[in-house]
């Protein structure tokens, strides 16, 4: 028996109305936050420390408004949207998915009470179809943003 159509409904209505959120990673670090700017700026390299990622381009400069494609190992090629840059800080962008519904990826480098930094990657969704994909993207990057945001870490500290 399928779900009713008015859960499916009220359910995207929900959807639409908030932030789903599917997973935080938050590291500290005394790496340079130059070098770890620079790592998440220079977009084709990335490669180098988010072993989940066949490639990644950007059609522009790293700033809001420009576009790219990436190819997460094992699914074809998607395009995401750069929609926030605060340099140096932070940056956001966004990637399209089911029916009006798009998961924003939320990248910070913060000072934290220790003198170094605090690097957090948060991942949420919105849009009318947000709970229902909800299982299946922490399923996916549940596990894959940790190791991510180590290897990204542990390069930074590396050239630091």
């Amino acid at each position: 028996m399928g779900i009713p159509l008015a859960a499916v409904a009220l359910l995207a209505t929900i959807g639409s109305l908030r932030d789903s959120h599917i997973v935080t990673v938050t590291r500290s670090t005394c790496a340079d936050r130059d070098v770890m700017w620079e790592l998440w700026a220079n977009v084709p390299e990335r490669v180098e420390w988010d072993k989940g990622l066949e490639y990644i381009n950007v059609d522009g400069p790293f700033e809001a408004g420009t576009s790219g494609t990436v190819e997460v190992e094992g699914r074809g090629p998607i395009e995401y949207r750069i929609i926030e840059v605060d340099p140096k800080n932070g940056y956001t962008d966004r990637f399209e998915s089911l029916l009006w519904t798009h998961t924003d990826w939320h990248h910070r480098i913060e000072l934290n009470t220790d003198g170094c930094y605090d690097v957090t990657w948060e991942l949420e969704a919105r849009g009318p179809l947000s709970i229902i994909s909800l299982p299946v993207l922490e399923s996916i990057f549940g596990e894959e943003i940790p190791i991510a945001v180590d290897e990204f870490v542990a390069l930074a500290e590396s050239r630091s």
